[in-house]
């Protein structure tokens, strides 16, 4: 069966995401965006008019993708440690996939303060979501953690999963990504998870951490 081609709009933003997670939003004009899609900028400006319009969209595509997700959990063995691995390691692809939104982070809020609003709510959203994934963990006999520990144990999850990029860019000087650092974040909130774990889901994790991405 044909693929359809992209439409423009699709188009700009799949090179607009390129370009942003190689350079950066600040980097990048919306020239080059326009020069990398073959076309010219009054066909951009149709589109999107600001490069604000451009990252709001494609935090759109990001919030898609990640409650998409999310989602997966209601088709699936929900007593399979696999699950879970297997989530984890999809969330942290998506996050590679818009590494620029979290890499950049700060400086995105401030030059799009449109972003805040939009952020917290799947902040707001995807922690609950976090919950509701290590009760079934629990439920499961995949995990068990304790009532006093719980919310500290589910804030620093969401924490560390979601900005590990930016921990690295800020803290450690690190502006180029690849598997490398990836692994390093999967290890990070492998390191929240495990003291948590049953035997059967802590080999599973280390499988998981064990594997290429």
């Amino acid at each position: 069966m044909t693929k359809r081609p992209l439409s423009t709009r699709q188009r700009i933003l799949a090179a607009t995401l390129a370009l942003f997670n190689e350079r950066g939003p600040d980097h990048v004009t919306t020239a080059e965006i326009a020069a990398a899609v073959k076309i010219n900028g009054g066909n951009l400006y149709y589109h999107f008019r600001t490069k604000e319009a451009l990252v709001l969209a494609l935090f759109a595509r990001f919030e898609a993708d990640a409650l998409a997700i999310v989602a997966r959990i209601d088709g699936a063995d929900e007593a399979a440690s696999a699950t879970y691995s297997g989530l984890l390691r999809q969330w942290f692809s998506l996050v590679w996939n818009y590494r620029f939104l979290f890499r950049d982070l700060i400086g995105l809020v401030s030059s799009a303060p449109a972003l805040v609003e939009p952020i917290g709510a799947v902040s707001a959203a995807m922690r609950v979501a976090v919950g509701d994934i290590v009760g079934r963990m629990e439920k499961a006999g995949l995990a068990a953690i304790p009532e006093r520990e719980r919310p500290a144990v589910l804030t620093n999850l969401w924490i560390v999963s979601t900005y590990w990029a930016s921990y690295l860019n800020l803290q450690e000087g690190v502006t180029e990504f690849g598997p490398q650092q990836i692994d390093w974040g999967l290890r990070q909130v492998s390191s929240l998870f495990r003291p948590y774990l049953s035997p059967e889901a802590t080999a599973e994790l280390e499988a998981m951490l064990a594997a290429e991405p």
